[in-house]
């Protein structure tokens, strides 16, 4: 028996393997089951010991097949399983199986009664047949359960892989959906007056929604229920025992995977005691697992690649933010990797349950073989890494990491599956196409961003950074020139390929821009008093008429950042505004959408430290789009901390020196370290000086109007309020939701910094919106690993 046990291994791989459709592996199964049952007994003659050539060239064993096919199997059967019969030995055999025609004779019902009838318990089936024989219908039956058997677990496996393209399937169909109905909703929502006399907008609104109130109620519902709430509150963007919690929406899709991956792994097994390829169930069980899990890690794969490219055509149709895709991607990749480790082990325990343990520890001597281990050992690791402490305190390391590990996983699993001559290639080359696809278009952004040939001059332009370090702030500005149009809500990942590291791309908020009107040479020293940063602080610089100057603003930490600050640094080691130019920084970009905040009647942007960059392209479009006619917009207030004065002065008086002109735009700016503050560092142009000083240092609160140090083209910021101290964000969005409310607008509250401000701002824009959800609506800034 362990002889046949040993023979059957080869035809057990035989039946899922061959790409039949489910009708043909229907109606093959009963000539299946016989020459599974001839295949494994020895005829004298061609093919002794030989499976394939053996079973298709013998003439006793083809004899006997045809025979008990006749006698046994529905005459409808016949042609199909006998064209399976055909394709198999072909296949796997390289031979030719006999054809009918040339063994009529012995097929004749004379002949055919003379042939022995055989069972399971007949010592000649451990001999040489010298005769084709026929087998006892207890044999055959048993035969095609088995056979039967094998192949719906065959058919089971792969419908279970299928179900996880499914499920991701209709969520992003629903993403698709969503996002198609947001910007129908928009379009509708027509730029109007500014004009806070207007007041006919509320009640055309009104209107508006009364006709469509069942929807807007179900939608709201949703977003106040599942978009916007954190699953855990407060936490959100801050780490909870080092992990991030998504919203209930995300927790919803995420569990609801992980509970139908586990439900279909663990399903629909039927094993049977007197299996003809393991008589006892315990291997059969094991093997079925084995192969499901199998299956399902690969089907996972394709899955898993989509979600993890920043180029993906799917963040594009459903708006969602790459955060949320990574999310996803991270989940798959750990199922995947479970039920990978769980083929492993179920395969282990599938040999020794067998008793064929020796054939377990020789498999180990096979390629195949060990790149299967080397492969669940790469996920395991890459899952590992992936971790969100890892990500943040070894960003660099974990990225190489983890493209490394990528790529010793994609080897492996090709050659681990080799045996099954391709079979499982369809799950395989997506993820060389996806990953190829994605990197090519990420060449593709950076030369688009940083080449641009102006046919007029016939000049190729290329870009060239800028680079400065502001001490007093804190904040290393990156300035590049570039002919691609910038839009509020995008980000832009920098590249700097000269150095060691030159692969690293780290991704940054567009903070601001500029567009020269001419081509001119600008040339200036950057100093604090002469430093204007609307221009790119380089030596000597030529800007293109059709070209934009990006800025971004960085807070140096650790890796690629520290590493910038010193490059300043070194440049200019005794100024507090130090200094780079020419330096070569690749653009890769433009990511990310706007939010459609033109759409609301009123505003509020909360910022806290360098989260300030995602909201002044929006107040700058806001100020482009009210001179235009083309906003909702009535009233827009900006709330922004720092622990650096410097840096609200210095933002306030240049970038947003002229947004704080308009009387539709409010800020107030918060330095939280009040031990650095410095009522001395302001210019007071009334005689009472002395007096409002005081004041200020009793109540922590006055007007900025001039910093000391601002000269030339810098603007006067009469219009903002600067104060020492955290913001109290629950009382500000509760006033301006309250406000909201009573006069008929809408509020959209948008959030960006660091995880606690972002969570008490979601959490408070949550109770407004439960108390008035169609009113207020919450967005957020966020870029997730």
């Amino acid at each position: 028996m362990r002889y046949l046990f040993r023979v059957s291994l080869g035809l057990i791989g035989l039946f899922p393997w061959l790409g039949l459709s489910l009708d043909v592996a229907i109606h093959q199964e009963c000539v299946a089951a016989v020459f599974g049952i001839i295949g494994n007994l020895n005829f004298e003659g061609i093919g002794y010991g030989e499976y394939y050539l053996g079973v298709c060239q013998n003439p006793l064993k083809v004899t006997s097949v045809y025979a008990i096919s006749r006698a046994y199997c529905p005459p409808n059967d016949l042609d199909t399983g006998i064209a399976y019969f055909s394709l198999a030995c072909q296949t796997y055999g390289s031979v030719e199986l006999i054809p009918v025609a040339d063994i009529a004779t012995n097929l004749t019902d004379k002949a055919v009664s003379s042939f022995p009838i055989l069972d399971q318990d007949d010592e000649r089936i451990l001999t040489n047949l010298t005769t084709p024989i026929l087998i006892a219908r207890d044999w055959f039956e048993l035969g095609f359960r088995t056979e039967d058997t094998w192949d719906y677990e065959a058919r089971t496996h792969d419908a279970y892989g299928y179900a996880m393209y499914g499920f991701w399937g209709g969520v992003l169909v629903i993403g698709v959906l969503h996002r198609i109905i947001t910007l129908i909703n928009e379009s509708r929502l027509s730029p109007s007056s500014i004009d806070p006399e207007n007041t006919g907008r509320a009640d055309s609104r009104e209107k508006a929604t009364e006709r469509s109130r069942p929807f807007v109620s179900m939608y709201s519902w949703i977003r106040k229920n599942l978009i916007t709430p954190s699953a855990l509150p407060p936490y959100r963007r801050q780490p909870f025992f080092g992990c991030t919690i998504p919203t209930r929406i995300e927790v919803f899709i995420v569990l609801s995977y992980w509970v139908v991956s586990f439900i279909l792994c663990c399903v629909n097994y039927r094993g049977f005691k007197g299996n003809l390829y393991w008589s006892a169930v315990a291997p059969q069980i094991w093997r079925y697992i084995a192969d499901r899990a199998g299956i399902m890690a690969y089907s996972n794969l394709p899955l898993m690649w989509m979600f993890s490219g920043r180029n993906n055509i799917f963040i594009w149709l459903t708006g969602w933010q790459f955060s949320t895709f990574n999310l996803f991607h991270r989940h798959i990749a750990r199922i995947a990797t479970l039920q990978a480790i769980i083929h492993s082990i179920a395969y282990t325990a599938f040999y020794f349950t067998s008793g064929d343990a020796t054939d377990y520890r020789e498999s180990f001597h096979e390629a195949w073989w060990c790149l299967g281990v080397v492969a669940t050992i790469s996920m395991s690791f890459i899952v590992l890494f992936s971790f969100s402490w890892f990500r943040r305190k070894i960003y660099e390391s974990f990225l190489l990491i983890h493209i490394i590990l990528s790529v010793v996983l994609i080897v492996a699993l090709f050659h681990h599956t080799s045996i099954f001559d391709g079979e499982y290639n369809p799950y395989l080359w997506p993820l060389v196409a996806i990953w190829s696809f994605d990197r090519f278009l990420r060449i593709v952004r950076v030369i688009y961003c940083n080449l641009h040939v102006r046919l007029r001059t016939k000049a190729l332009h290329r870009s060239v950074a800028a680079i400065s370090y502001d001490q007093d702030a804190n904040i290393v500005r990156v300035q590049i020139n570039t002919h691609v149009k910038p839009k509020p809500g995008q980000h832009y990942y920098l590249y700097q390929p000269f150095h060691f590291t030159g692969w690293e791309n780290h991704p940054f908020t567009l903070a601001y821009w500029s567009q020269s009107t001419n081509e001119t040479a600008q040339s200036q020293t950057d100093s604090p008093a002469t430093n204007n940063v609307t221009n790119p602080p380089s030596r000597v610089h030529a800007v293109a008429e059709d070209e934009y100057i990006l800025s971004f603003w960085i807070r140096p930490y650790d890796g690629w950042t520290r590493r910038v600050r010193d490059i300043c640094l070194k440049s200019q080691p005794t100024s507090k505004l130090s200094s780079v130019s020419g330096e070569t920084v690749l653009l890769e970009g433009p990511y990310g959408m706007a939010e459609p905040l033109w759409a609301f009647d009123e505003v509020l942007l909360i910022a806290g430290g360098s989260g300030i960059a995602a909201m002044i392209p929006y107040i700058l479009d806001h100020v482009s789009r009210a001179a235009a006619g083309q906003t909702r917009i009535r009233g827009l207030t900006l709330v922004w901390s720092d622990r650096k004065q410097a840096y609200l002065h210095r933002i306030a008086q240049r970038e947003l020196a002229a947004a704080l002109t308009g009387d539709d735009i409010k800020c107030l700016f918060y330095c939280t370290d009040s031990s650095k503050v410095s009522v001395g560092y302001l210019t007071l142009p009334s005689p009472d000086e002395i007096s409002l000083e005081n004041t200020c240092k009793e109540t922590k609160e006055c007007s900025v109007l001039e910093d000391k140090e601002a000269t030339g083209d810098v603007h006067q910021a009469d219009s903002f309020i600067f104060k020492t101290g955290r913001p109290d964000i629950p009382t500000l969005i509760e006033s301006a939701a309250a406000s909201a409310i009573e006069s008929g607008s809408r509020l959209a509250v948008m959030a960006c910094g660091p995880g606690e401000l972002a969570d008490t701002a979601r959490a408070a824009t949550h109770r407004a919106m439960r108390h008035q959800s169609n009113s207020v609506e919450y967005f957020e800034e966020a870029f997730g690993w």
